[in-house]
């Protein structure tokens, strides 16, 4: 008589199974680049925000700016200096914890305007001063860069 022998997985086997793909997931997740993820949102907040002032410009056609408040707050602002309700019903944004603005270039006065055209500037006042060529904003967390780019004249907001 022969017997077959049963093929599979005892109890035991599976719970070694599941306990060491456990701790593998617990190490994984410790060691994740959060800053990095943390700081391409907020990039992408930031360029959103941008892309939302000039067309709120452009709806309302009035001038309408995105200004760097602090080194970790921004808020948009209308011509006359009242500053917008943002989502959340808030009118200032505050980047996420250990995320900074870097040097602004080609923005002496650390704000991004447009005219009811869409059309870049570097001051709030009409007429103003054209953006003459590309502004940039990083945001620096660490030792991770994000850079928002706005271009003249059409004001296209990248991220690099």
């Amino acid at each position: 008589m022969r017997i077959q022998s049963m093929q599979g997985f005892t109890l035991i086997e599976l719970v070694l199974v599941i306990l060491i793909t456990s701790l593998i997931a617990v190490f994984v997740s410790l060691q994740w680049p959060a800053n990095h993820v943390n700081i391409g949102a907020q990039a992408e907040q930031l360029a959103n925000d941008i892309r939302y002032t000039q067309e709120l410009a452009m709806t309302k056609g009035q001038r309408f700016y995105l200004i760097e408040t602090s080194n970790t707050t921004y808020q948009i602002k209308n011509s006359a200096g009242t500053a917008a309700l943002l989502a959340l019903g808030k009118t200032t944004v505050t980047l996420n914890t250990g995320i900074t603005f870097g040097t602004l270039t080609n923005l002496p006065n650390n704000l991004i305007a447009f005219n009811g055209d869409g059309t870049p500037y570097t001051t709030s006042t009409s007429p103003g001063t054209l953006l003459a060529s590309a502004a940039t904003i990083p945001l620096v967390s660490g030792s991770d860069t994000k850079t928002i780019t706005i271009s003249p004249e059409t004001g296209r907001v990248t991220i690099s």
